[in-house]
């Protein structure tokens, strides 16, 4: 069906993962925050604020800074938090982790020694603005205590962990294609079965899908594998971030 698209993206993922040209030493002009909130969004704002302080979030651009209190919201509701004294947290597809702060602030607030690890498989591919992913994301982790971006294939991955993050899995081919990847890597059943393998006893992986559909499919992967797992449905886009609807699922081991 995307015989010519995959052929493709083929070609390109081969080149930039074997070249890897990027720009150096990325960084991003801070925006003026202030009123950008109406009143319902300045509620979760404080409200956020009063449990993980987001001073951390300040000097952002504001589609940034957005978009971590967006996912921090989102891991405050559907994370229960551990004592684990090693805690370990691996994020999944990680593009260039402009939203890394909300997972730090996150765990931060509970365990201060812990392991956060970014994995992306096409680290190299280019912005617009022509830096890599890898790049961008290294500005945006910048000063994040024991944080790393692995530019990798999760399928060769074996480190385990105690919390896992996984936004929008490639469950269906287009996304995938769309994306630029060549469908090799369209093996969702065992990507899945693979990452949750990866989570230690009594360990919760987050994922967040795009669609109704998308989410249909990820709600029969779990029940085809004999997954244990929490549904939280629609994700309200409180900020306006996004153009299609997210829905949100846990899964423990």
């Amino acid at each position: 069906m995307y015989f010519l698209d995959n052929l493709k993206n083929r070609f390109d993922f081969f080149i930039r993962s074997h070249i890897g040209i990027s720009r150096k030493n990325y960084n991003e002009k801070p925006e003026d925050l202030s009123k950008i909130f109406n009143q319902r969004q300045q509620i979760i704002y404080n409200t956020l604020d009063n449990t993980y302080d987001l001073g951390l979030l300040q000097n952002s651009a504001k589609r940034v800074f957005l978009e971590n209190i967006y996912f921090l919201k989102i891991f405050d509701r559907c994370f229960s938090t551990g004592k684990n004294d090693n805690l370990s947290i691996l994020d999944i597809g990680s593009k260039n982790w402009s939203y890394v702060k909300s997972e730090y602030l996150f765990f931060n607030s509970f365990k201060k020694d812990f392991i956060l690890n970014g994995i992306e498989l096409d680290s190299n591919r280019l912005n617009s603005n022509f830096y890599s992913r890898a790049e961008i994301a290294k500005f945006y982790s910048k000063g994040l205590k024991n944080t790393n971006y692995i530019s990798g294939d999760l399928m060769e991955h074996k480190e385990r962990y105690d919390y896992i993050i996984w936004i929008l899995p490639f469950i269906l081919e287009y996304p995938l294609i769309k994306w630029g990847l060549p469908m090799k890597y369209f093996k969702p059943e065992k990507m899945l079965l693979h990452a949750f393998n990866l989570l230690n006893k009594g360990g919760q992986m987050l994922i967040i899908n795009q669609g109704q559909e998308e989410y249909k499919v990820q709600k029969e992967l779990n029940t085809k594998l004999g997954l244990n797992f929490e549904y939280f449905g629609l994700i309200e886009d409180d900020f306006n971030l996004f153009k299609n609807k997210r829905y949100c699922c846990k899964l423990i081991k």
